[in-house]
């Protein structure tokens, strides 16, 4: 179905809007909300930003992104260091349990965490697809068009290239010889990359794509010339307005404590896997069906040790171009190794070597949310959302399964490993290894990966392009549309399914 995109102002009745300050150009700050638009996405992280482009690029005009999180800058927040104060998390939100304390995607600068990812160009491996997705968008992101996984890995990698002067000098050493005279049966390549990263003077550096540096003109080459969507950077969304079964706009909560509505005709939710839940879960209940438990929240298993390397193989690590090196265990073990050399802010230069698994099925997380009484509380509430995950019998059962695998290269390196310490980072396992000469281990609390999924998935949830099929013109995409996340970091298909969303609201 075609969604019509209309103009709601004539060219002799324009909008009436707030004198424009401009941060950047097409980047506003909160005293320019507009009344009305065509399209409202809510979010200017990797999902947000990437469907506004693609709208744009499809012919729609009037859109707006709307997102609380301040202007910071265009490039990766490692080498642009953040001085301006991030909005506080908002107070509907809490944990239950030690993972996802930090309430992920809750709240960061404007650009979300297309400003912190590493450029990793991974996709979901095909029998998950085929497994657990819809058709349609599996056979989408496996073909060769707009859309699919090749063409945007193809894009990307030539983003890279024209980015030349980001690029730091390295030696074309290659540790991997070594490491395979070690382990004969481990296969490893380079990670494929949308970026680069160098330990600095300061710390590591850390260059990767952000549909953000489009409006630096410095995105994808389609994208040069392009008329950007407008992006307000301040207001976060509270509810979507919701009218005879159909979006009409967004709620909005500005930084000075007023409320304003935004109208528009079709509304995009891109905040984010919690906030993209708790405005989905308002909307449906706006359209009288009140769900108050999402399960099926998963994100990524990330464990692994820190390991003193034997300074031979540290050096010729360091100054290599393949520094960052993976390994494919998808199909065995549903589940991706990784090895990168840190050397920044430490004594010694430290391999961490890390699985990143899928949660093991069935997903018990979940998230619920406890409903406002409308006749006390008003129209202005948020719903309060609780976040309840633990690691499942399942899960351990495969660190242990995984962490054997890796203690036989561990012994090959004649490395010694200190008692495990349960839920730890990788910071201060790296500190130990260096002070004992031993590898540390650690597994991350689920929420710390940044990889949280699942919770409205394509084929359940929403149609085809993320389109709810129970409140008119209202979409969802992002992570939490996935119906499962393999092992793959998210980013790839996150920029995919851009496509696919700004097609279903086009008819394209």
């Amino acid at each position: 179905m075609l969604v019509r995109i209309r103009r709601r102002h004539s060219a002799t009745s324009p909008p009436k809007r707030e004198p424009y300050v401009r941060i950047s150009e097409g980047i506003h700050s909160q005293a320019e909300i507009p009344e009305g638009c065509s399209v409202l996405v809510v979010g200017a992280g990797m999902s947000g930003l990437g469907t506004a482009l693609e709208l744009s690029e499809r012919g729609a005009r009037d859109i707006v992104v709307v997102d609380p999180g301040p202007f910071t800058g265009f490039e990766h927040r490692s080498r642009t260091p953040n001085t301006v104060p991030l909005p506080d998390t908002p107070p509907w939100w809490r944990s239950a349990s030690p993972h996802y304390a930090e309430l992920p995607g809750v709240t960061g600068p404007l650009g979300g965490r297309s400003r912190c990812w590493h450029g990793v160009l991974l996709p979901v491996s095909r029998r998950v697809l085929e497994r657990h997705w819809p058709n349609d968008t599996a056979d989408r992101l496996l073909a060769e068009g707009p859309g699919s996984y090749r063409a945007v890995t193809e894009e990307l990698l030539d983003w890279q290239r024209t980015c030349g002067d980001a690029r730091p000098d390295r030696a074309p050493d290659d540790p991997r010889e070594e490491l395979r005279a070690l382990w004969p049966d481990l296969s490893l390549e380079p990670v494929p990359q949308a970026g680069w990263s160098v330990d600095g003077p300061d710390g590591r550096l850390v260059w990767a794509y952000s549909p953000l540096m489009a409006w630096a003109h410095r995105g994808l080459a389609r994208h040069v010339g392009l008329e950007l969507p407008r992006v307000v950077s301040g207001p976060r969304a509270i509810s979507v307005l919701v009218e005879a079964g159909s979006v009409r706009g967004v709620r909005l909560a500005t930084p000075d404590g007023g409320i304003r509505e935004v109208r528009a005709d079709v509304v995009v939710l891109a905040a984010g896997t919690l906030e993209n839940t708790r405005l989905y879960a308002q909307a449906l209940a706006e359209a009288g069906d009140a769900v108050t438990r999402w399960p099926g929240l998963n994100d990524h298993v990330t464990h692994g040790y820190a390991v003193p390397l034997p300074s031979a193989l540290a050096e010729r690590w360091t100054r290599s171009d393949h520094r960052f090196l993976w390994s494919d265990h998808e199909e065995e073990l549903n589940a991706n190794l990784f090895m990168e050399v840190h050397a920044a802010g430490l004594a010694e230069p430290v391999l961490d070597l890390w699985w990143m698994a899928q949660q093991e099925e069935p997903f018990r997380d979940e998230v619920r949310f406890d409903p406002p009484d409308r006749t006390a509380s008003g129209e202005d509430t948020a719903w309060a959302g609780q976040v309840t995950a633990s690691f499942s019998p399942a899960d351990e059962e495969e660190i242990r399964r995984r962490d054997e695998i890796t203690g036989k290269l561990l012994e090959a390196l004649d490395v010694g490993i200190a008692e495990e310490r349960g839920l730890v980072d990788f910071d201060p396992a790296a500190k130990a290894a260096l002070a004992t000469g031993t590898a540390h281990h650690y597994v991350s609390r689920l929420g710390t990966a940044d990889h949280e999924a699942g919770t409205v998935p394509l084929g359940r949830r929403l149609d085809f392009g993320g389109r709810s099929p129970s409140v008119g013109n209202l979409f969802v995409t992002g992570p939490a549309t996935f119906p499962t996340a393999g092992a793959a970091n998210p980013s790839l298909t996150i920029l995919a399914l851009a496509a696919h969303t700004a097609e279903a609201i086009t008819g394209g």
